[in-house]
Protein backbone atom coordinates (compact mmCIF):
# COMPACT_ATOMS: atom_id res chain seq x y z
CA UNK A 1 0.00 0.00 0.00
CA UNK A 2 1.36 3.47 -0.75
CA UNK A 3 0.64 5.04 2.16
CA UNK A 4 3.09 2.82 4.29
CA UNK A 5 5.82 4.47 2.47
CA UNK A 6 8.21 6.57 4.93
CA UNK A 7 5.66 9.28 6.10
CA UNK A 8 7.50 12.78 6.69
CA UNK A 9 9.08 13.52 10.05
CA UNK A 10 7.19 16.37 11.97
CA UNK A 11 9.66 19.07 11.36
CA UNK A 12 10.97 20.33 14.95
CA UNK A 13 12.92 23.17 13.58
CA UNK A 14 9.90 25.50 13.12
CA UNK A 15 9.22 28.15 15.42
CA UNK A 16 6.53 29.51 15.96
CA UNK A 17 5.87 33.17 16.66
CA UNK A 18 6.76 33.99 20.64
CA UNK A 19 5.51 31.43 23.17
CA UNK A 20 3.89 29.03 20.78
CA UNK A 21 4.96 25.83 19.88
CA UNK A 22 3.48 22.44 18.39
CA UNK A 23 1.12 20.39 20.93
CA UNK A 24 3.17 17.26 20.45
CA UNK A 25 6.20 19.39 22.08
CA UNK A 26 3.90 19.71 25.35
CA UNK A 27 2.50 16.07 25.10
CA UNK A 28 6.03 14.40 24.70
CA UNK A 29 7.38 16.74 27.88
CA UNK A 30 4.78 15.05 29.66
CA UNK A 31 4.83 11.60 28.65
CA UNK A 32 8.59 11.66 29.49
CA UNK A 33 7.83 13.22 33.29
CA UNK A 34 9.76 16.59 32.31
CA UNK A 35 9.11 19.62 34.41
CA UNK A 36 11.65 22.51 33.87
CA UNK A 37 15.40 20.64 34.58
CA UNK A 38 13.44 17.94 36.84
CA UNK A 39 12.49 14.58 35.83
CA UNK A 40 9.16 13.53 37.87
CA UNK A 41 6.48 11.18 37.04
CA UNK A 42 4.41 10.75 33.70
CA UNK A 43 1.55 13.79 33.67
CA UNK A 44 -1.03 14.13 31.13
CA UNK A 45 -2.08 18.10 29.51
CA UNK A 46 -5.39 18.79 29.36
CA UNK A 47 -6.89 20.03 26.01
CA UNK A 48 -9.42 22.52 26.79
CA UNK A 49 -12.21 22.97 24.08
CA UNK A 50 -12.66 26.80 24.01
CA UNK A 51 -15.74 28.37 22.22
CA UNK A 52 -15.70 31.94 23.24
CA UNK A 53 -12.79 34.68 24.23
CA UNK A 54 -14.08 34.48 27.74
CA UNK A 55 -13.02 30.61 27.41
CA UNK A 56 -9.56 31.62 26.15
CA UNK A 57 -8.93 34.07 28.64
CA UNK A 58 -9.65 31.88 31.70
CA UNK A 59 -7.51 29.19 30.06
CA UNK A 60 -4.16 31.37 29.77
CA UNK A 61 -4.72 32.65 33.46
CA UNK A 62 -5.03 28.96 35.11
CA UNK A 63 -1.83 27.98 33.06
CA UNK A 64 0.15 31.22 34.17
CA UNK A 65 -1.26 30.66 37.76
CA UNK A 66 0.32 27.09 37.30
CA UNK A 67 3.35 26.99 35.10
CA UNK A 68 1.30 24.76 32.89
CA UNK A 69 1.67 23.44 29.38
CA UNK A 70 -1.35 25.49 28.23
CA UNK A 71 -3.59 23.22 25.46
CA UNK A 72 -6.20 25.22 23.88
CA UNK A 73 -8.60 23.15 21.31
CA UNK A 74 -11.23 24.35 18.61
CA UNK A 75 -14.05 22.59 17.51
CA UNK A 76 -15.97 22.96 14.49
CA UNK A 77 -18.36 24.52 15.72
CA UNK A 78 -16.77 27.18 17.96
CA UNK A 79 -14.74 28.36 14.51
CA UNK A 80 -17.75 29.06 13.31
CA UNK A 81 -18.97 30.77 16.25
CA UNK A 82 -15.63 32.87 16.03
CA UNK A 83 -16.39 33.64 12.59
CA UNK A 84 -20.26 34.31 12.21
CA UNK A 85 -20.55 31.18 10.61
CA UNK A 86 -17.55 30.92 8.71
CA UNK A 87 -14.74 28.08 10.29
CA UNK A 88 -11.79 29.14 8.01
CA UNK A 89 -12.83 32.95 8.83
CA UNK A 90 -12.95 31.85 13.02
CA UNK A 91 -9.87 30.30 12.37
CA UNK A 92 -7.94 33.34 11.58
CA UNK A 93 -9.91 35.61 14.51
CA UNK A 94 -9.24 32.93 17.58
CA UNK A 95 -5.38 32.31 16.28
CA UNK A 96 -4.87 35.90 16.13
CA UNK A 97 -6.37 36.36 19.76
CA UNK A 98 -3.89 33.45 21.12
CA UNK A 99 -1.08 35.16 19.52
CA UNK A 100 -1.20 38.29 20.90
CA UNK A 101 -1.67 36.54 24.27
CA UNK A 102 1.14 34.75 23.96
CA UNK A 103 3.41 37.45 23.30
CA UNK A 104 3.50 38.22 27.37
CA UNK A 105 2.82 34.58 28.69
CA UNK A 106 5.07 33.12 31.01
CA UNK A 107 4.47 29.67 29.50
CA UNK A 108 4.37 27.67 26.16
CA UNK A 109 0.86 27.60 24.39
CA UNK A 110 -0.34 25.31 22.19
CA UNK A 111 -3.57 25.48 19.86
CA UNK A 112 -5.08 22.72 18.52
CA UNK A 113 -8.01 22.14 15.67
CA UNK A 114 -10.14 19.28 17.24
CA UNK A 115 -12.10 16.67 15.21
CA UNK A 116 -11.03 18.08 11.69
CA UNK A 117 -11.61 15.52 8.76
CA UNK A 118 -10.59 15.48 5.43
CA UNK A 119 -13.38 13.52 3.64
CA UNK A 120 -15.35 16.68 2.49
CA UNK A 121 -15.30 19.42 0.87
CA UNK A 122 -15.77 21.82 3.78
CA UNK A 123 -13.41 19.42 6.27
CA UNK A 124 -10.68 19.88 4.11
CA UNK A 125 -10.77 23.23 3.84
CA UNK A 126 -11.02 23.95 7.81
CA UNK A 127 -7.99 21.24 7.56
CA UNK A 128 -5.82 22.89 5.71
CA UNK A 129 -6.48 26.28 7.17
CA UNK A 130 -5.79 24.87 10.30
CA UNK A 131 -2.49 23.80 9.13
CA UNK A 132 -1.82 28.01 8.28
CA UNK A 133 -3.18 29.08 11.40
CA UNK A 134 -2.66 26.75 14.23
CA UNK A 135 0.22 24.71 15.43
CA UNK A 136 -1.56 20.82 15.76
CA UNK A 137 -4.67 19.32 13.89
CA UNK A 138 -6.71 16.45 13.95
CA UNK A 139 -7.70 14.50 11.21
CA UNK A 140 -10.57 12.42 12.44
CA UNK A 141 -11.41 10.63 9.67
CA UNK A 142 -12.51 6.91 11.16
CA UNK A 143 -16.44 7.73 10.78
CA UNK A 144 -18.07 9.51 7.30
CA UNK A 145 -20.39 11.56 8.89
CA UNK A 146 -22.35 11.58 5.55
CA UNK A 147 -23.11 8.10 5.46
CA UNK A 148 -23.34 7.64 9.68
CA UNK A 149 -20.92 4.61 9.52
CA UNK A 150 -17.17 4.09 10.35
CA UNK A 151 -14.78 4.64 7.67
CA UNK A 152 -12.28 1.41 5.77
CA UNK A 153 -8.95 0.81 7.90
CA UNK A 154 -7.52 2.07 3.91
CA UNK A 155 -9.24 5.08 3.87
CA UNK A 156 -8.83 6.38 7.57
CA UNK A 157 -4.86 5.68 6.60
CA UNK A 158 -5.12 7.27 2.90
CA UNK A 159 -7.04 10.66 4.58
CA UNK A 160 -4.96 11.03 7.91
CA UNK A 161 -1.53 10.50 5.28
CA UNK A 162 -2.58 13.45 3.37
CA UNK A 163 -2.74 15.39 6.00
CA UNK A 164 0.55 14.55 8.11
CA UNK A 165 1.94 15.13 4.62
CA UNK A 166 0.66 18.67 4.45
CA UNK A 167 1.50 19.25 8.13
CA UNK A 168 4.72 17.61 9.31
CA UNK A 169 6.78 19.37 7.07
CA UNK A 170 6.36 22.90 8.27
CA UNK A 171 5.93 21.90 11.80
CA UNK A 172 2.52 21.57 12.88
CA UNK A 173 1.29 18.17 15.10
CA UNK A 174 -1.06 15.55 13.27
CA UNK A 175 -3.85 13.82 15.67
CA UNK A 176 -5.71 10.62 13.99
CA UNK A 177 -8.30 8.63 15.45
CA UNK A 178 -8.46 4.87 15.33
CA UNK A 179 -12.18 3.50 16.23
CA UNK A 180 -15.23 5.30 16.89
CA UNK A 181 -16.15 7.18 19.84
CA UNK A 182 -19.78 7.20 20.74
CA UNK A 183 -21.48 10.06 22.16
CA UNK A 184 -22.54 14.08 21.39
CA UNK A 185 -19.70 16.70 21.75
CA UNK A 186 -21.20 19.38 19.84
CA UNK A 187 -23.94 19.64 16.50
CA UNK A 188 -21.05 18.84 14.33
CA UNK A 189 -19.70 15.71 16.79
CA UNK A 190 -21.80 12.90 17.23
CA UNK A 191 -21.90 8.49 17.14
CA UNK A 192 -24.59 6.34 18.20
CA UNK A 193 -22.12 3.37 19.18
CA UNK A 194 -18.33 2.97 20.07
CA UNK A 195 -15.94 1.07 18.82
CA UNK A 196 -12.78 -0.26 20.35
CA UNK A 197 -9.33 0.49 18.66
CA UNK A 198 -8.19 -3.09 17.08
CA UNK A 199 -4.58 -3.74 17.83
CA UNK A 200 -3.88 -5.74 14.63
CA UNK A 201 -4.84 -2.66 12.95
CA UNK A 202 -2.89 0.09 15.19
CA UNK A 203 0.53 -1.02 13.84
CA UNK A 204 -0.78 -0.41 10.33
CA UNK A 205 -2.47 2.85 11.16
CA UNK A 206 0.74 3.97 13.02
CA UNK A 207 3.31 3.15 10.14
CA UNK A 208 0.52 4.08 7.26
CA UNK A 209 0.11 7.63 8.56
CA UNK A 210 3.04 9.02 10.73
CA UNK A 211 0.63 10.09 13.35
CA UNK A 212 2.58 10.97 16.61
CA UNK A 213 -0.78 11.92 18.59
CA UNK A 214 -3.08 8.63 18.43
CA UNK A 215 -6.73 8.73 19.83
CA UNK A 216 -7.37 5.56 20.31
CA UNK A 217 -11.23 4.13 21.52
CA UNK A 218 -11.42 2.25 24.89
CA UNK A 219 -14.46 3.50 26.71
CA UNK A 220 -14.93 7.24 26.81
CA UNK A 221 -17.78 8.74 25.44
CA UNK A 222 -18.51 12.92 24.69
CA UNK A 223 -21.07 14.50 26.11
CA UNK A 224 -22.18 15.00 29.74
CA UNK A 225 -24.27 11.77 29.65
CA UNK A 226 -21.03 9.16 29.46
CA UNK A 227 -23.21 6.39 31.52
CA UNK A 228 -26.07 5.83 34.10
CA UNK A 229 -26.56 8.08 37.58
CA UNK A 230 -24.61 5.76 40.18
CA UNK A 231 -22.63 4.31 38.20
CA UNK A 232 -18.66 5.01 37.55
CA UNK A 233 -17.97 4.66 33.49
CA UNK A 234 -15.26 1.76 33.28
CA UNK A 235 -12.47 1.66 30.64
CA UNK A 236 -10.07 -0.55 29.13
CA UNK A 237 -7.50 0.10 30.97
CA UNK A 238 -6.13 -3.32 30.16
CA UNK A 239 -6.86 -2.21 26.38
CA UNK A 240 -4.41 0.88 26.72
CA UNK A 241 -1.68 -0.50 27.78
CA UNK A 242 -1.70 -3.26 24.90
CA UNK A 243 -1.78 -0.30 22.56
CA UNK A 244 1.16 1.49 24.25
CA UNK A 245 3.54 -1.70 24.03
CA UNK A 246 2.59 -1.81 20.03
CA UNK A 247 2.81 2.43 19.94
CA UNK A 248 6.60 2.28 21.34
CA UNK A 249 7.69 -0.63 19.38
CA UNK A 250 7.36 1.65 16.61
CA UNK A 251 8.57 5.27 18.27
CA UNK A 252 8.54 6.60 22.12
CA UNK A 253 7.44 9.87 20.75
CA UNK A 254 3.81 8.67 20.25
CA UNK A 255 1.09 9.51 22.18
CA UNK A 256 -2.15 8.61 22.90
CA UNK A 257 -5.39 11.28 23.32
CA UNK A 258 -8.20 10.38 25.44
CA UNK A 259 -11.48 11.99 24.12
CA UNK A 260 -14.64 12.37 26.35
CA UNK A 261 -12.32 12.76 29.25
CA UNK A 262 -14.41 15.22 31.27
CA UNK A 263 -15.06 14.65 34.49
CA UNK A 264 -18.11 15.51 36.68
CA UNK A 265 -17.41 18.02 39.94
CA UNK A 266 -20.12 16.94 42.69
CA UNK A 267 -19.85 20.60 44.22
CA UNK A 268 -20.52 22.08 40.35
CA UNK A 269 -23.73 20.23 40.49
CA UNK A 270 -24.62 21.30 44.08
CA UNK A 271 -24.16 24.53 43.33
CA UNK A 272 -26.47 24.23 40.18
CA UNK A 273 -29.19 22.67 41.64
CA UNK A 274 -29.64 24.87 44.76
CA UNK A 275 -29.53 28.36 42.28
CA UNK A 276 -32.27 26.98 40.17
CA UNK A 277 -34.19 26.23 43.22
CA UNK A 278 -33.91 29.94 44.17
CA UNK A 279 -34.72 30.87 40.99
CA UNK A 280 -37.89 28.58 40.66
CA UNK A 281 -36.13 26.52 37.85
CA UNK A 282 -38.33 24.09 36.31
CA UNK A 283 -37.88 20.56 37.80
CA UNK A 284 -36.94 18.45 35.11
CA UNK A 285 -33.70 21.07 34.74
CA UNK A 286 -32.56 20.24 38.17
CA UNK A 287 -33.07 16.48 36.98
CA UNK A 288 -31.12 16.74 34.19
CA UNK A 289 -28.56 18.04 36.67
CA UNK A 290 -28.72 14.97 38.48
CA UNK A 291 -28.26 12.60 35.64
CA UNK A 292 -24.92 14.12 34.43
CA UNK A 293 -22.15 11.21 34.38
CA UNK A 294 -18.99 12.53 34.19
CA UNK A 295 -15.83 9.76 33.76
CA UNK A 296 -14.32 8.53 36.83
CA UNK A 297 -11.47 10.46 37.35
CA UNK A 298 -9.52 7.07 38.89
CA UNK A 299 -9.72 6.09 35.25
CA UNK A 300 -8.53 8.67 33.70
CA UNK A 301 -5.58 8.41 36.08
CA UNK A 302 -4.98 4.82 34.63
CA UNK A 303 -5.24 6.35 31.16
CA UNK A 304 -2.36 8.69 31.86
CA UNK A 305 0.40 5.66 33.13
CA UNK A 306 -0.79 3.89 29.78
CA UNK A 307 0.35 6.91 27.45
CA UNK A 308 -2.67 8.90 27.49
CA UNK A 309 -1.00 12.29 27.42
CA UNK A 310 -3.67 14.69 26.28
CA UNK A 311 -7.28 14.67 27.84
CA UNK A 312 -9.71 16.47 25.79
CA UNK A 313 -11.88 18.31 28.52
CA UNK A 314 -15.21 20.02 27.23
CA UNK A 315 -18.39 19.24 29.05
CA UNK A 316 -16.98 19.69 32.57
CA UNK A 317 -16.26 23.66 31.64
CA UNK A 318 -20.08 24.21 30.04
CA UNK A 319 -21.32 23.23 33.43
CA UNK A 320 -18.93 25.11 35.60
CA UNK A 321 -20.00 28.29 33.08
CA UNK A 322 -23.68 27.61 33.31
CA UNK A 323 -23.33 26.85 37.13
CA UNK A 324 -21.90 30.13 37.60
CA UNK A 325 -24.33 31.91 35.30
CA UNK A 326 -27.12 30.29 37.44
CA UNK A 327 -25.57 31.93 40.72
CA UNK A 328 -24.90 35.82 39.19
CA UNK A 329 -28.63 35.67 38.02
CA UNK A 330 -29.79 34.64 41.79
CA UNK A 331 -27.42 36.84 42.92
CA UNK A 332 -28.68 39.95 40.89
CA UNK A 333 -31.10 39.55 37.97
CA UNK A 334 -30.75 42.97 37.60
CA UNK A 335 -27.44 43.80 37.47
CA UNK A 336 -27.05 46.26 34.25
CA UNK A 337 -23.40 45.55 33.59
CA UNK A 338 -22.57 42.35 31.43
CA UNK A 339 -18.89 42.65 32.25
CA UNK A 340 -20.18 41.78 36.22
CA UNK A 341 -21.83 38.59 35.12
CA UNK A 342 -18.40 37.73 32.43
CA UNK A 343 -16.07 38.79 35.34
CA UNK A 344 -18.07 36.03 37.43
CA UNK A 345 -18.62 33.03 34.60
CA UNK A 346 -14.91 33.90 34.12
CA UNK A 347 -13.86 32.94 37.69
CA UNK A 348 -15.65 29.78 37.26
CA UNK A 349 -14.07 28.72 34.19
CA UNK A 350 -10.66 29.75 35.63
CA UNK A 351 -11.48 27.60 38.57
CA UNK A 352 -12.59 24.57 36.77
CA UNK A 353 -9.13 24.69 34.38
CA UNK A 354 -6.71 24.97 37.16
CA UNK A 355 -9.17 21.78 39.32
CA UNK A 356 -8.23 20.00 35.86
CA UNK A 357 -4.56 21.18 35.50
CA UNK A 358 -3.92 19.83 39.03
CA UNK A 359 -5.48 16.63 38.68
CA UNK A 360 -3.29 15.65 35.73
CA UNK A 361 -0.38 16.77 36.86
CA UNK A 362 0.43 19.82 34.73
CA UNK A 363 1.96 22.68 36.88
CA UNK A 364 5.18 23.75 37.68
CA UNK A 365 6.71 22.70 34.53
CA UNK A 366 7.45 26.76 33.22
CA UNK A 367 7.50 28.34 36.34
CA UNK A 368 6.67 27.51 39.51
CA UNK A 369 2.80 27.51 40.67
CA UNK A 370 1.57 30.76 42.14
CA UNK A 371 -0.59 29.23 44.16
CA UNK A 372 -0.43 26.31 46.73
CA UNK A 373 -1.38 23.38 44.85
CA UNK A 374 -1.42 20.73 47.32
CA UNK A 375 -4.48 23.05 49.23
CA UNK A 376 -6.50 24.28 45.95
CA UNK A 377 -9.93 23.98 46.90
CA UNK A 378 -12.52 24.78 43.97
CA UNK A 379 -15.28 27.27 44.70
CA UNK A 380 -17.58 29.14 42.86
CA UNK A 381 -17.93 32.74 44.06
CA UNK A 382 -20.47 35.32 43.19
Amino acid sequence: MKYYQNPPELNRSRKFPDNLVCAHDLLLKAKNGEKGNRKVERYAVPAFNVTTFQGINAAVEAFEILGASGLLAFSNSALKHFGRGDAVAGLAIASQYVETLAKTSTVKLATHLDHGDYMSETGRKVVQAAVRNLTSVMADNSTDKAAGKPTSLEDNIGLTREVVNMAHPVGVSVEGELGVLAGEEDEDTRAEESTYTNPVELEQFLKGTGVLMLAPTIGTKHGPNKGKPGEKVKLNIQLAHELLKIADNISDDIVFVAHGASTLYGEVVAYATERLKQLGGHHTDRTKWSEFVGTDWEQIKGLIGAGFCKINTDTENRQTYLAALLGAVAENAAKIDIRWYDNVTTRALTQSYLKKLILAGDYGVWHEPRIDVANFKFEITV
